[in-house]
């Protein structure tokens, strides 16, 4: 591995990359595992899980591709959207009510953060 990705970063941000393309390819084919109380026999409802979806796997794919190409500028840009969108989800969990989904988005901002933060102090 190229030495300025820490091994460690690399690890975890597969394993968060391969967990985005499961759960966007979840979210296309049974959203209802996401979110019980919803429809999602509705055009409306299927419409945005299926972009709830794509932007699941878009993410992931960035992050994976910015390991495949061992480029820590472009990985630290890719988790700072990964961390901004779990932000959003503490924020939507705690409006909504759903502790698993402020907990679970909190422990994925603040291990996304340190990863951040150590890109940042290997960058020039």
């Amino acid at each position: 591995m190229n030495s300025s990705l820490p091994k460690w970063i690399t690890i975890v941000s597969g394993l968060l990359s391969l967990l985005g393309i499961f759960v966007g390819i979840s979210l296309y084919l049974s959203p209802g595992t996401f979110i019980e109380n919803v429809d999602f026999s509705t055009l409306g409802s299927r419409y945005l899980a299926n972009m709830w979806a794509a932007r699941q796997i878009a993410i992931a794919a960035i992050i994976a591709f910015s390991l495949f190409r061992k480029l820590a500028i472009m990985l630290r840009i890719s988790l700072i959207a990964y961390c901004l969108m779990n932000v959003q989800d503490v924020g939507i969990g705690l409006w909504m009510g759903d502790n698993g989904l402020t907990i679970g988005a909190s422990v994925f901002c603040l291990i996304s953060a340190s990863m951040i933060v150590i890109l940042s102090k290997k960058a020039p």
